[in-house]
């Protein structure tokens, strides 16, 4: 599933409306809370029976305020509206604001396999981590489902990383599927 298409993106206030580029089957949406960030993947479009990828626009920054789809493969339309986001993200998170500078030099700590990724080890349990919490080698920082096996996702200071960290937002929502490489994590050296 190479194929992408960016989310049609709707300001509207303090909210952002991501919208259907086209028209299809809605599916791997992702849950209330989730946080969005450009770049990311929020679901699959099943278009002719073949997955398209949908991309989060440049400039959309925030948590998914409304609840995912009741069917796993929703019917939509062309500019049918898939996710309200709200500017700020959940209770245990910091806001999600731009990075200053270019943001591609924001450290990011990246999935080391695809699968399910959460942050808290079950339902109701603390998170792994929140923002402000140190990391050095071998801190868990959550979880990876792959066909119901648990992966523990733990920080590892290589690859540029530094040796002792800091963790200044979540990037990946609780939950969401991710993908080999995307960002979890991002973290600022100590």
């Amino acid at each position: 599933m190479g194929a992408t298409l960016l989310l049609l993106a709707r300001r509207d206030g303090d909210t952002w409306r991501l919208l259907a580029p086209d028209t299809g089957l809605f599916t791997r949406a992702l849950d209330r809370g989730a946080a969005l960030a450009p770049g990311q993947d929020a679901g699959v479009l099943l278009r002719l029976g073949t997955g398209v990828r949908l991309i989060v626009p440049e400039g959309v920054h925030g948590v998914v305020a409304n609840a995912r789809p009741e069917r796993v493969h929703a019917p939509v339309g062309h500019s049918d509206l898939l996710y309200e986001v709200a500017a700020q993200v959940a209770a245990d998170a910091a806001p999600i604001e731009a990075a200053e500078g270019d943001a591609s030099r924001a450290l990011v700590l990246k999935s080391p396999q695809s699968g399910r990724f959460y942050h808290r080890s079950a339902p109701g349990a603390a998170a792994f981590v929140k923002p402000g919490d140190p990391l050095e080698a071998g801190t868990p920082v959550g979880l990876i489902e792959v066909m119901k096996t648990f992966a523990h996702v733990a920080y590892r200071p290589d690859g540029g990383l530094p040796e002792r960290a800091r963790v200044v937002r979540l990037i990946a929502g609780d939950g969401v599927d991710v993908r080999a490489g995307d960002p979890l994590v991002e973290i600022e050296a100590l």
